[in-house]
């Protein structure tokens, strides 16, 4: 769908990554240089996909706002394109320690995804996760990486239920090795989960509030 990027930073120019912007197919579709009536397919494709909000505007016609999945999108061009004019430093992300749900502890319990992490990364996590607090900028800075940093935790089924794939990433946090995971149907982007083979916060005297940062070398 080459209409998809140039669609959504149309969106995002007017302000719809922030807001909901009223908008009229009419104009919208002058911009890009196509009829009114392809302007408003647009859309529909856009909402479909989920990339997009729409609801009924005034006079103006619809109000449209970028959903998280569309930033992503959008976000995911702009890190291709700082691969490609930039030089590839190492990424370091800032964030807060937060407490979480006690799930990463559940997951972490499975034998087939520890064998996974072991066999994939190299150590044996401890049973529970460190939870970052980061804010939406610092969480972007995850799609400035390759898919070569990706490393893929595959899915199994287990005790009735199934297990979900998940990402990891390689970081360093204070010199310990460890690594981001997040599950494939994960929608967060404000948590990082750092699994480590040690328990973080009693390694680093870390409590609910502490400033930490992750590095990701490159």
């Amino acid at each position: 769908m080459s209409y998809l990027i140039p669609t959504l930073k149309a969106l995002a120019l007017h302000g719809a990554a922030n807001q909901f912007i009223s908008i009229s197919t009419r104009q919208f579709g002058k911009e890009l240089g196509i009829s009114q009536q392809m302007a408003s397919n647009r859309l529909v494709k856009l909402a479909e996909m989920e990339l997009i909000k729409r609801r009924r505007g005034g006079s103006r016609g619809q109000d449209i706002l970028i959903t998280r999945e569309g930033l992503a999108v959008l976000r995911k061009e702009f890190g291709d394109y700082q691969r490609i004019f930039e030089e590839t430093k190492d990424i370091e992300i800032s964030g807060q320690i937060s407490s979480g749900l006690g799930e990463g502890q559940y997951y972490l319990g499975q034998e087939e995804y520890l064998s996974q992490i072991q066999e994939k990364l190299g150590f044996k996590p401890f049973p529970g996760t460190l939870n970052i607090t980061v804010t939406p900028e610092e969480y972007s800075k995850l799609d400035l990486l390759p898919s070569s940093a990706l490393i893929q935790i595959g899915g199994f089924e287990a005790q009735g239920r199934t297990f979900g794939k998940a990402d990891c990433i390689p970081v360093l946090v204070e010199k310990i090795e460890c690594a981001i995971i997040i599950p494939k149907r994960s929608h967060h982007t404000d948590v990082l989960e750092i699994i480590s083979k040690v328990q973080l916060r009693e390694k680093l005297g870390l409590k609910d509030g502490d400033g930490i940062l992750v590095k990701v070398e490159l």
